[in-house]
């Protein structure tokens, strides 16, 4: 392949990382991914009146639907209240008379719930006996709550929050177990960090009404570490307030926070995920999962393969080959690869500029991937006379 690449020499290759994962278990059946009912959809002050929100869908709900779609995995959207029962009268208790975890169809019943924290608390769906793995950022039902939904990885549940700091200084995960399998190999600076937040982009307010919501929110779903319940295992904790954790799973039939008023077993049925992500149902733009840096998204899809039952293997970079001058001219990049991804070439004359598509522009895409020596030619003879290349996989 001869591909043209108007830069005049390249001094830096770049690489971002991929994750090459052996998949078991099941895998073709769906994803349930709840989303916040109370939108444009009937009378009340959060509905017609508010016109800064985001409307009728949750932009982070509909990111998620297509990250797991690149990946492979049928993903259904569907309304908190739906799934509750709550938006029928003649469904009481899901699943009741309705078919949404026990379908009509076997092909299609779910093998994983997602509950991204876009419902009101009240509002997240009751934690099924199924044995469907649940994936949740909803910080008020990670605990012992009286909310139908909660999940009882932790005591102590009223003392969850989702903490935005308006600032970007508090982008970073901690991590405390980088050998569970969710998170061997993934690379930590040298403070045992994971950047999960991106900054903004430079125009991503630019063209906000005066008052208008922010296109840019993170938000934490977090919990004292300390309250984690017997079968909870804790994988990061905010690096602002390491007390609070953001990122943990539970095994099945371990033991969870009890809570006999409420008639729920102390153990589970299934895996359970409490992921870092918010999606700010209360009031927020509803963009929290569009904040994710790459790692963070990888760590997402991780999760939920393992919450799944997949087996993972451990993350490993795109490895750099050989970088050689063919002509004056031209250019062969190589890399070993996987064929499990396509890869794309992105390249920049700033290397100190942003980190995203404002300045790293796509140079080729669409490369096929192998298992083994990946390699494309690129023409380099017009152009500025700096240039750095990065690889990256895809999705």
């Amino acid at each position: 392949m001869n591909y043209r690449f108007a830069w005049a020499s390249v001094l830096l290759l770049a690489i971002l990382a991929s994750t090459p994962l052996q998949v078991l278990g099941l895998t073709n059946a769906v994803i349930l991914i709840t989303t916040r009912a109370a939108q444009d959809t009937a009378a009340g002050s959060e509905y017609f009146s508010d016109e800064k929100g985001p409307g009728m869908a949750s932009p982070g709900d509909v990111a998620m639907v297509d990250l797991l779609g690149n990946y492979g995995y049928t993903c259904r959207l569907i309304l908190d209240k739906l799934l509750n029962g709550a938006a029928q009268g003649w469904a009481t208790t899901p699943p009741g008379p309705d078919t949404w975890l026990v379908p009509v169809n076997a092909n299609f019943t779910p093998m994983l719930i997602i509950e991204s924290g876009s419902s009101a608390g009240a509002d997240v769906p009751i934690r099924n006996t199924n044995g469907i793995p649940v994936m949740i950022g909803e910080h008020t039902d990670l605990g012992d709550r009286s909310n139908p939904g909660s999940v009882f990885m932790y005591s102590n549940g009223s003392q969850s929050n989702d903490p935005n700091q308006g600032t970007t200084t508090n982008l970073y995960m901690k991590v405390l177990n980088p050998t569970h399998p969710i998170m061997q190999g993934i690379p930590l600076d040298a403070q045992g960090r994971v950047k999960i937040f991106r900054n903004p982009y430079p125009e991503e307010n630019a063209h906000v009404p005066a008052g208008g919501k922010s296109n840019y929110e993170f938000r934490w779903c977090s919990i004292p570490a300390s309250n984690a319940a017997p079968a909870t295992t804790v994988l990061g904790v905010i690096d602002g307030d390491p007390s609070m954790a953001v990122f943990a799973v539970a095994e099945t039939n371990g033991i969870l926070a009890f809570n006999a008023g409420l008639g729920y077993a102390a153990t589970n049925d299934a895996r359970l995920v409490h992921f870092f992500a918010n999606e700010q149902g209360s009031g927020g733009p509803r963009r929290v999962f569009s904040t994710l840096t790459d790692l963070g998204r990888i760590l997402f899809v991780r999760a939920a393969k393992w919450a799944m039952g997949e087996d993972l293997q451990p993350y490993q970079p795109v490895g750099l080959v050989q970088v050689a001058l063919v002509t004056p001219a031209q250019i062969q990049v190589s890399w070993h690869g996987s064929a499990e991804k396509n890869y794309k070439i992105l390249g920049t004359s700033n290397l100190a500029g942003a980190s995203d598509f404002s300045n790293w522009q796509t140079v080729l895409q669409d490369i096929p991937g192998t298992n083994g020596t990946v390699s494309v030619k690129l023409d380099i003879s017009r152009g500025p006379q700096y240039a750095f290349l990065r690889i990256a996989p895809m999705p």
